[in-house]
């Protein structure tokens, strides 16, 4: 019984691409049969095998619908003709379906987003990261200049510097400059450890935006650099100064 109700509702869902003709009925008596009709507002659009034509729906007494129901309604109507414990089941069975297959697109849906945000993560913190150094490069003060003067004076990519410093500190902090390790060795200026200017930053700083001399080998532009470099250097200079007496 319950195989030649689904054989039926298949027979329905293959029937749903036919349309039977109509027949139209006109005010003066003459019956047009075996027409497809589609309403366009004031007229309607008449067609059958042979010729389309348009009526003025004023002449129109009846129009009789000899084609079969939507799709909808036929399933509509073969639904409520299961018995009541088949409809129970399939209402159940729907409602399940409906819950597990939402279910599983929400899963779907969260495992989509966290792969996104794993791939786009570390694109967005590194953009606002980016943001961060370029806005720290424009607003360098003096005494920051005066240690990234350093590895121009020194003529290198990696320095050794005291990374509890305060304003060696404050370059790490922005993202001016990086550590190349976590372990170093202790000095009078505190940890040491070895310094590069980050990529990000050295793409915008120029020796000109640090206030660097045109001409190194210039006695003034060398004593004007001699005085203006970090602090942390006079501190590590008078340390190892006052050692050596000591050792004396």
């Amino acid at each position: 019984m319950f195989f030649h109700q689904l054989l039926f509702l298949s027979l329905l869902i293959l029937s749903a691409t036919f349309t039977d003709a109509d027949i139209v009925i006109m005010k003066n008596g003459q019956v047009i049969k075996d027409v497809t009709i589609k309403d366009e507002g004031y007229t309607l659009y008449c067609e059958n095998k042979d010729q389309s034509f348009y009526i003025n729906k004023n002449t129109v007494e009846n129009i009789i619908r000899t084609g079969p129901e939507t799709f909808p309604e036929k399933a509509k109507d073969f639904f409520t003709s299961l018995p009541r414990k088949t409809r129970l089941f399939v209402k159940d069975y729907f409602a399940f379906a409906a819950t597990i297959i939402s279910l599983l697109l929400l899963l779907a849906a969260l495992i989509v987003f966290k792969a996104l945000w794993i791939n786009i993560s570390p694109i967005f913190k590194e953009g606002i990261r980016r943001r961060d150094v370029i806005k720290a490069v424009k607003q360098l003060d003096e005494d920051e200049k005066s240690v990234l003067r350093e590895f121009y004076i020194q003529q290198a990519n990696t320095l050794e510097m005291p990374v509890e410093d305060i304003v060696v500190s404050g370059l790490i902090k922005n993202g001016v400059l990086q550590t190349t390790r976590n372990k170093g060795q202790y000095s009078a200026g505190g940890l040491l450890l070895p310094v590069i200017i980050s990529p990000a930053a050295k793409k915008r700083i120029r020796p000109r935006k640090i206030d660097m001399p045109a001409d190194l080998n210039a006695p003034q532009a060398r004593e004007a650099l001699s005085k203006s470099r970090p602090q942390y250097m006079y501190e590590m200079a008078g340390f190892y100064k006052s050692l050596e007496k000591k050792g004396r």
